[in-house]
């Protein structure tokens, strides 16, 4: 027998774990298979690594060495595969960018032109983890009040847009056919809301409706668009939208008067990325067409043009 990777990975998961049972659950294995596994090591390496008892097991102190190795190793491993990769990526490669849903990402892959792979990724975790680990060169993030972006020394980022939230209301409400809207009139509203993420957006909402004096009547969740508008046109519920596109009949669009909810958008790069030099460019490229879309959405231009292009920039 040799020992190899996945003899380190199950001796440390059982050691994070604290029993045989829980290990083999993170690692998709039977628990005889780990038990089988572990006393293969231990009969290799010629001494228990772990002490048995009713609640679980305990490392001996050889086991407090040889994980306390293995997870060095373990380390060393991801390093070299990441440092591997990241000089594998030579210039003439893909830029490879990943980002939320959002028009300024459809705006940076555009910039870039062909020499591109992207896709898109809501959650703010894995994108921070795919740019740290070198799988990402660029990305767009976001970021709500009260949950800032946390990024390692190797990234570096910069603001594109204070994006306001905008609500949509059915063409019934009693605001529907004003300028703005003030949040504590929404009070006795039903409300659409995404699925909670990790972005904070939902926690963002939650403190400023209880600073404007009421709590959320949260009704529904849902993460698609063509829904949430249809239990605003059909139910009358009211639901935060994003500042730009068109409005479909029944419903409207109103700012939210002192722009109490919104996010940054934020793109974030490698700075050892071949893309990196050109942020410059990328950023001015995604402004202007960002203001192109502005222009083409009514409620929002408006809004700009009183106004919110100070607030946005």
């Amino acid at each position: 027998m040799r020992l190899d990777v996945r003899h380190l990975e199950l001796v440390v998961a059982i050691a994070d774990c604290g029993s045989l049972r829980k290990a083999a659950a993170r690692l998709h294995l039977t628990q005889p298979a780990v038990t089988t596994q572990l006393k293969r090591i231990e009969d290799h390496l010629g001494g228990a690594l772990f002490l048995r008892a009713a609640d679980g097991v305990r490392l001996t102190p050889a086991g407090q060495d040889f994980v306390q190795e293995a997870r060095s190793m373990l380390t060393q491993l991801v390093t070299l595969e990441r440092v591997t990769r990241r000089n594998a990526h030579s210039p003439c490669a893909p830029t490879r960018i990943a980002g939320i849903p959002a028009y300024h990402f459809g705006l940076l892959v555009s910039a870039l032109k062909d020499n591109v792979t992207s896709r898109t990724i809501k959650e703010t975790g894995t994108l921070t983890a795919l740019l740290t680990t070198g799988e990402l060169d660029v990305a767009v993030l976001r970021q709500f009040p009260g949950t800032p972006l946390s990024l390692p020394p190797n990234v570096g980022h910069r603001l594109l847009t204070r994006e306001p939230l905008f609500v949509g209301v059915p063409e019934r409400h009693p605001y529907a056919q004003e300028t703005e809207v003030p949040l504590e009139a929404l009070a006795d509203d039903k409300w659409v809301m995404p699925e909670p993420d990790d972005s904070g957006m939902n926690a963002h909402f939650a403190r400023e409706c209880a600073a404007a004096g009421f709590e959320q009547r949260i009704a529904h969740f849902s993460n698609e668009a063509h829904i949430a508008l249809t239990l605003i046109r059909e139910s009358g519920a009211v639901c935060p939208l994003y500042p730009v596109g068109s409005t479909p009949p029944g419903v409207a669009r109103l700012p939210i008067t002192g722009n109490p909810l919104f996010r940054e958008v934020v793109l974030a790069w490698r700075v050892d990325a071949p893309v990196a030099v050109r942020i410059d460019d990328l950023c001015r490229q995604v402004a202007a067409g960002y203001l192109r879309l502005v222009e083409e959405s009514e409620v929002y231009a408006r809004w700009w043009r009183n106004g919110g292009e100070a607030f946005a920039s």
